[in-house]
Protein backbone atom coordinates (compact mmCIF):
# COMPACT_ATOMS: atom_id res chain seq x y z
CA UNK A 1 0.00 0.00 0.00
CA UNK A 2 1.33 3.52 -0.84
CA UNK A 3 0.81 5.87 2.00
CA UNK A 4 0.22 9.72 0.45
CA UNK A 5 1.32 12.79 2.04
CA UNK A 6 -1.67 13.39 4.13
CA UNK A 7 -0.77 9.81 5.71
CA UNK A 8 -3.66 8.15 4.06
CA UNK A 9 -2.96 4.81 2.48
CA UNK A 10 -3.80 4.47 -1.45
CA UNK A 11 -6.86 2.44 0.00
CA UNK A 12 -8.33 5.11 2.09
CA UNK A 13 -7.89 7.45 -1.46
CA UNK A 14 -10.34 5.44 -2.92
CA UNK A 15 -12.43 5.70 0.35
CA UNK A 16 -12.41 1.20 1.18
CA UNK A 17 -12.20 0.04 4.77
CA UNK A 18 -9.91 -1.91 6.17
CA UNK A 19 -10.70 -4.99 8.16
CA UNK A 20 -9.77 -3.50 11.40
CA UNK A 21 -11.72 -0.18 10.73
CA UNK A 22 -14.96 -2.68 9.82
CA UNK A 23 -14.55 -4.12 12.72
CA UNK A 24 -14.32 -1.16 15.04
CA UNK A 25 -17.37 0.84 13.36
CA UNK A 26 -19.43 -3.23 14.21
CA UNK A 27 -18.39 -2.95 17.55
CA UNK A 28 -19.06 0.94 17.93
CA UNK A 29 -22.67 0.66 16.49
CA UNK A 30 -23.36 -2.54 18.64
CA UNK A 31 -22.48 -0.81 22.01
CA UNK A 32 -24.07 2.43 20.78
CA UNK A 33 -27.02 0.82 19.82
CA UNK A 34 -27.08 -1.40 23.63
CA UNK A 35 -26.61 1.96 25.07
CA UNK A 36 -29.93 3.43 23.57
CA UNK A 37 -32.30 -0.28 24.45
CA UNK A 38 -30.82 0.13 27.57
CA UNK A 39 -31.50 3.92 27.76
CA UNK A 40 -35.65 3.01 26.26
CA UNK A 41 -35.40 0.33 28.68
CA UNK A 42 -35.09 2.66 31.88
CA UNK A 43 -36.76 5.15 31.12
CA UNK A 44 -39.38 5.92 33.48
CA UNK A 45 -43.17 7.36 32.05
CA UNK A 46 -44.85 9.94 34.72
CA UNK A 47 -48.59 8.42 33.96
CA UNK A 48 -49.85 11.57 35.17
CA UNK A 49 -47.66 13.90 33.60
CA UNK A 50 -50.67 15.73 31.94
CA UNK A 51 -53.18 14.20 33.78
CA UNK A 52 -56.35 16.29 32.90
CA UNK A 53 -57.64 15.50 36.67
CA UNK A 54 -54.50 16.51 38.41
CA UNK A 55 -54.81 20.15 40.57
CA UNK A 56 -52.02 21.88 39.28
CA UNK A 57 -52.13 25.92 38.19
CA UNK A 58 -52.75 26.51 34.05
CA UNK A 59 -48.90 27.30 33.75
CA UNK A 60 -47.58 24.57 35.73
CA UNK A 61 -50.01 22.13 33.03
CA UNK A 62 -48.51 24.23 30.27
CA UNK A 63 -45.32 23.01 31.52
CA UNK A 64 -45.89 19.79 32.03
CA UNK A 65 -47.61 19.34 28.70
CA UNK A 66 -44.11 20.94 27.59
CA UNK A 67 -42.10 18.29 28.87
CA UNK A 68 -44.19 15.88 27.68
CA UNK A 69 -44.00 16.71 24.14
CA UNK A 70 -39.97 17.43 24.51
CA UNK A 71 -39.56 13.24 26.31
CA UNK A 72 -42.01 12.04 23.60
CA UNK A 73 -39.88 13.41 20.81
CA UNK A 74 -36.56 12.65 22.22
CA UNK A 75 -37.92 9.06 22.19
CA UNK A 76 -38.50 9.54 18.70
CA UNK A 77 -35.22 10.22 17.78
CA UNK A 78 -34.03 7.52 20.04
CA UNK A 79 -36.30 4.89 18.38
CA UNK A 80 -35.29 5.96 14.87
CA UNK A 81 -31.71 5.92 16.04
CA UNK A 82 -31.96 2.07 16.93
CA UNK A 83 -33.57 1.48 13.73
CA UNK A 84 -30.76 3.65 11.91
CA UNK A 85 -28.12 1.47 13.61
CA UNK A 86 -29.58 -1.84 13.22
CA UNK A 87 -29.98 -1.21 9.34
CA UNK A 88 -26.19 -0.32 9.51
CA UNK A 89 -25.31 -3.91 11.06
CA UNK A 90 -27.65 -5.37 8.27
CA UNK A 91 -25.67 -3.86 5.64
CA UNK A 92 -22.28 -4.79 7.41
CA UNK A 93 -23.53 -8.75 7.37
CA UNK A 94 -24.30 -8.25 3.57
CA UNK A 95 -21.31 -6.64 2.77
CA UNK A 96 -22.60 -3.07 1.27
CA UNK A 97 -21.99 -1.21 4.11
CA UNK A 98 -20.15 2.27 3.89
CA UNK A 99 -21.55 3.09 0.60
CA UNK A 100 -23.84 6.37 0.14
CA UNK A 101 -27.01 5.82 -0.83
CA UNK A 102 -27.44 8.73 -2.95
CA UNK A 103 -24.09 8.71 -4.91
CA UNK A 104 -22.67 5.17 -4.42
CA UNK A 105 -19.41 6.74 -3.46
CA UNK A 106 -17.58 5.51 -0.08
CA UNK A 107 -18.68 7.53 2.80
CA UNK A 108 -15.29 8.66 4.69
CA UNK A 109 -14.24 6.66 8.00
CA UNK A 110 -14.66 9.36 9.68
CA UNK A 111 -17.82 10.34 9.25
CA UNK A 112 -18.74 6.67 10.01
CA UNK A 113 -16.81 6.63 13.34
CA UNK A 114 -18.88 9.50 14.08
CA UNK A 115 -22.64 8.01 13.12
CA UNK A 116 -22.02 4.52 12.30
CA UNK A 117 -25.51 4.64 10.67
CA UNK A 118 -24.63 7.63 8.41
CA UNK A 119 -26.30 6.35 4.72
CA UNK A 120 -24.73 9.33 3.09
CA UNK A 121 -21.20 10.23 1.82
CA UNK A 122 -20.43 14.24 3.78
CA UNK A 123 -20.73 16.06 0.06
CA UNK A 124 -24.48 14.17 -0.35
CA UNK A 125 -25.52 14.86 3.23
CA UNK A 126 -24.82 18.23 2.86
Amino acid sequence: MLILASGETERHAAGVLSVEEQIELEIRARGELERLRKEATNEEIDPQAVAVDVAIGRLSRLDSMQMEEVRKAATRRRNQRIHELQEALRKMDEGNYGLCEDCGEWIAYVRLEQRPEATLCGDCAR
